[in-house]
C-alpha cells in the first residue's frame, strides 16, 4: 500500500494521486523487500524528481507499525511506462472514497506520461477538475449521491489518459513486480540511521 508519493515537476511539489500498474516503484523491486507476496501490501511512501525529462527516484520509506526506515537512492533514474497523475493547491477537500481528498480537489491536476522514464508529455486537467467543482458547488452534482458520483467518475475516465484502476488479481500484480525488479538489479539504495 503506498501511503504518500510526492514528485518536483517544473519546481513545484506535486502529490501523485495515482499511477497506472499502481505503483511506480515498489520497495521489493529495488531489493529493498525480498519477492515474496508478503512483501507486496508493504506501506511506503517515496520522492521522486524530474531531471530534464528523466524520471528519478530520490528517496523510499518503508513505514510500519513500529517504526520508519528510509533509503536514500543517488541517481537511481527509473524506467516507468505509463501516466502519472498529480495534484497541488488543495481548494476544497471533496472525499469519494477513502480517506484522501478526490483529484479535483486540487487547484492544479496534471498528467504527466512516461516512456522508459522519459517524460513524453503533460496534460493541463484544471479545466476539468474545474468543471467538477464548479457543479458541485452549485448542488448540480452531490458526492452523497451515488448516481451522482457514478456520473463524475465516468468523466474523469474520460478526461484521464490513464487508466488508474489497481490490479485485481495478486498475480497480475506479482507478474508487474518481478518485471520491474529486473530493472533495478543494479541498484544499491542506502539505508539512512534515524
Amino acid at each position: 500500500m503506498v501511503s504518500e508519493q510526492k514528485i518536483i515537476y517544473k519546481d513545484k511539489e506535486y502529490k501523485i494521486i495515482a499511477a497506472e500498474q499502481e505503483f511506480i516503484i515498489h520497495p521489493a523491486a529495488l531489493g529493498i523487500l525480498p519477492l515474496a507476496k508478503a512483501s507486496f501490501t508493504c506501506n511506503f511512501s517515496a520522492e521522486y524528481f524530474l531531471d530534464g525529462y528523466k524520471l528519478y527516484l530520490d528517496r523510499i520509506k518503508l513505514l510500519d507499525d513500529a517504526s520508519e526506515k528510509e533509503y536514500v537512492l543517488k541517481d537511481c533514474r527509473l524506467y516507468y511506462n505509463g501516466s502519472i497523475l498529480i495534484a497541488a493547491d488543495l481548494v476544497n477537500e471533496f472525499r469519494v472514497k477513502g480517506s484522501n481528498p478526490a483529484c479535483f480537489s486540487y487547484q492544479n491536476v496534471k498528467e504527466l506520461i512516461f516512456n522508459d522514464g522519459v517524460l513524453v508529455t503533460g496534460i493541463d486537467q484544471n479545466r476539468a477538475m474545474h468543471r467538477i467543482r464548479k457543479n458541485l458547488e452549485l448542488g448540480l452534482r452531490r458526492i452523497s449521491n451515488s448516481k451522482d458520483v457514478r456520473c463524475i467518475n465516468r468523466f474523469l475516465d474520460s478526461a484521464f489518459v490513464g487508466d488508474y484502476r489497481p490490479f485485481r488479481l495478486t498475480y497480475n500484480r506479482f507478474r508487474y513486480i518481478k518485471k520491474m525488479k529486473s530493472c533495478y538489479d543494479k541498484v544499491k539504495p542506502v539505508y539512512v540511521m534515524p
